[in-house]
């Protein structure tokens, strides 16, 4: 049974509140955990962990998630709130730079990519793509964010990419790199 994570939501705005950092959660984690399960999604990967309210939503759907912060209070939080949901089983959180980090995960194995940084980077959809299977589906929350969001577009030109509102959504064709 799928269990709110409006506590978890709080918390992270709090936290974006009193230490002006800039990470921004997913509009609606429940949301982010439909689409995950309509796309058929066991497995994802995720860059942006923040307090691990989007890894938490997809552990809470039974998704398997790797997700990658440069931030390691950011990472050190979010495996607290995890282990006090009981969902620290089925999140592998990484300290580093996504690049660099998920270039060492296995190539097309990923059900679901998750962008949920501040701004999104060619160099990281790059990684994601690589790491998503044919037939994945990639989400770029925040997509209006950053220098690189044109580019972007530009890279996934071919997945018949849609926006809704701050999310992109793409669909992995048969041979895409």
């Amino acid at each position: 049974m799928y269990t709110p994570m409006s506590d978890l939501k709080d918390a992270t705005l709090d936290h974006r509140r009193i230490h002006g950092c800039g990470s921004q959660p997913v509009v609606d984690g429940a949301q982010l955990a439909a689409w995950a399960i309509q796309a058929g999604a066991r497995s994802a990967v995720e860059i942006g962990t923040f307090l691990g309210y989007s890894a938490a939503c997809l552990a809470n759907a039974g998704i398997l998630v790797q997700t990658v912060d440069r931030d390691p209070v950011h990472v050190a939080l979010a495996q607290r709130h995890l282990n006090e949901r009981g969902l620290a089983n089925r999140v592998n959180c990484m300290t580093g730079e996504a690049v660099e980090v998920l270039a060492d995960l296995p190539a097309g194995e990923a059900d679901l990519a998750f962008f949920d940084g501040m701004e999104v980077s060619v160099a990281e959809i790059e990684v994601l793509a690589r790491a998503l299977r044919p037939g994945g589906l990639l989400l770029v929350s925040n997509v209006k964010l950053g220098s690189e969001a044109a580019e972007v577009r530009e890279f996934i030109g071919g997945w018949q990419p849609r926006e809704d509102g701050e999310v992109l959504f793409a669909v992995k064709p048969p041979r895409a790199s």
